[in-house]
């Protein structure tokens, strides 16, 4: 399936990259399985989580945080390596906007919760924890509400160019 995002009201194709391991640290934690963050390869990104190559963690260890529900998808965008989090931002213009937006969310491919409000927008998580979702659902909002943006949280970085 075709990761996509839209920013400025452009559709951006989004490339799974499986060079990367992105790991939520707290879901990890809670299972058990400690991320290694004093590793040289290991980034810190905010939102609470670690991306490391994917040959530096063994296959029973990437199971165990699989089961876990720690491991987050990870994307690339030319250079830039995307992990998108479970958080969808609304903002709108207008009361039509808003009540576009408002009717969209129950109709959506997943169900998801309003995590905080304000006059000009709104934050939402899929219910479900997973950041595929959020994608999903953040896609569906802009395509069915064309509120002013709707767009998943990502935390990103460009790695250093091979010499």
């Amino acid at each position: 399936m075709t990761r996509y995002y839209y920013a400025g009201g452009r559709r951006i194709e989004l490339e799974p990259d499986d060079q990367y391991v992105a790991v939520d640290e707290r879901a990890a934690g809670a299972a058990g399985v400690p991320v290694e963050t004093g590793h040289a390869l290991v980034r810190r990104l905010p939102g609470g989580v670690t991306v490391s190559p994917r040959s530096s963690l063994s296959e029973a260890r990437l199971d165990r945080l699989s089961q876990a529900g720690a491991l987050r998808p990870v994307y690339r965008r030319d250079r830039s390596v995307l992990v998108p989090l479970p958080e969808i931002r609304v903002e709108y213009d207008n009361a039509k906007q808003r009540a576009a937006v408002k009717a969209a969310i129950p109709r959506a491919p997943c169900e998801a919760e309003v995590f905080d409000e304000s006059p000009d927008g709104l934050v939402l998580r899929p219910t479900s924890g997973r950041s595929d979702d959020a994608l999903a659902l953040a896609n569906y909002i802009y395509e069915h509400a064309r509120p002013a943006a709707a767009s998943v949280r990502f935390v990103q970085f460009v790695p250093k160019p091979e010499v």
